[in-house]
């Protein structure tokens, strides 16, 4: 009988363990070159990769060919599931750290010029008549600047359960201005300003499971409160106040869709800058958008329709294209059509076609 002392157990054990960690740091090696190759024009998503990979394989075992590549497979579907368009939007991993004066984009930040083909040269309203005519030109340089703010994370307050994995409270602000630059005659004048702030409550959602019964379960639900006004004197004060709740489902990892009805606030009449808004505003909208896999272009669609026998809508179609490297800057292009296009043009229909430049998403 061959006789096996300790010793050589001891250096069997050490050469074993030091395969094991050359297989474990290949392995790693390996990870860290899909984070490289996946997402290579993508910073924020290559880090987040990287921050993945120390977390799985810091204590990881050796692994086999076959497991190693189920393993990446993991990897990226873990970081696009973390990065899809909810996700980043809202955070709704509840491990991001945000502070007071972390400001981000809300809703899209741009610059466009456009064209109106019926401007509201005599806004009026059945509260607030109005027989001046503006005689206005039928093209604008329209910008909104919008930004939302973290106020609180209350992901760590929630009590356990299985349905609601992050929450946070979000101030928010956004403002859409149009301005006559080429009507030098009237120097120049402001058409409208849109001002809009809102307090939104976002929560991320779980579903239970993949079956069908839950795919209709929304990954994010958003309960806000939104004061929209357009800070003018009667007759051409304009102002609202709703209540919403907002469902999002990130349908796959290039689409998401956003539900929002809303019910507005009652305003005493004698106040009531536009009594029957809701007749053309609608009571909700729905928003469709599609990212390409590269990330560096994307396209959506929202509607709005008053459900009413007499069918007053809307509809917006927007692209944003990053023609250079650039994380934030964007080639911009909208074309909206229906009632709405402004908050003092809320019972006008016109198309409106605008193309510039772009901020955020």
């Amino acid at each position: 009988m061959m006789k096996i002392d300790g010793r050589s157990l001891l250096m069997a054990a050490l050469m074993l363990a030091g395969v094991a960690h050359a297989a474990t740091g290949n392995e790693m090696q390996a990870a860290l070159h899909t984070c490289q190759t996946e997402f290579i024009d993508d910073a924020k998503r290559r880090l987040l990769c990287f921050d993945q990979v120390a977390q799985k394989y810091a204590s990881a075992q050796a692994a086999t060919p076959a497991l190693l590549a189920t393993k990446q497979q993991e990897l990226v579907k873990t970081v696009d599931a973390k990065t899809n368009y909810l996700a980043r939007k809202w955070h709704l991993n509840p491990q991001d750290e945000l502070h007071f004066t972390d400001l981000e984009t809300y809703q899209l930040n741009y610059v466009v010029g456009s064209i109106s083909s019926n401007p509201n040269d005599i806004p009026t309203s059945p509260s607030r008549p109005n027989t001046q005519d503006r005689d206005l030109s039928n093209s604008d340089l329209h910008f909104q600047i919008s930004l939302k703010t973290q106020l609180m994370n209350l992901s760590d307050w929630l009590p356990e359960n299985k349905w609601v994995h992050s929450a946070r409270l979000w101030g928010a602000y956004t403002q859409q201005s149009f301005w006559q630059v080429t009507e030098k005659d009237q120097s120049r004048p402001m058409r409208d300003h849109n001002y809009s702030p809102e307090l939104i409550l976002s929560l991320g959602l779980n579903k239970p499971g993949e079956t069908k019964q839950w795919a209709v379960m929304p990954d994010m639900l958003n309960l806000g409160i939104v004061h929209e006004s357009n800070g003018r004197s009667q007759p051409l004060s304009r102002s609202w106040n709703r209540i919403y709740l907002q469902g999002g489902w990130q349908l796959n990892d290039r689409y998401s869709l956003l539900f929002k009805p809303w019910w507005r606030i009652p305003e005493s009449k004698s106040e009531d800058d536009n009594p029957n808004i809701s007749k053309y505003m609608g009571y909700g909208d729905v928003s469709l958008r599609w990212d390409n896999e590269a990330n560096d272009t994307a396209a959506s669609v929202t509607l709005r329709n008053n459900l009413r026998s007499d069918n007053k809508g809307y509809v917006k179609v927007d692209v944003q294209y990053k023609p250079l490297k650039s994380e934030s800057v964007k080639f911009y292009a909208m074309l909206a059509s229906g009632y709405g296009v402004s908050l003092l043009d809320y019972n006008q229909a016109q198309t409106m076609f605008g193309i510039g430049f772009a901020i955020g998403e």
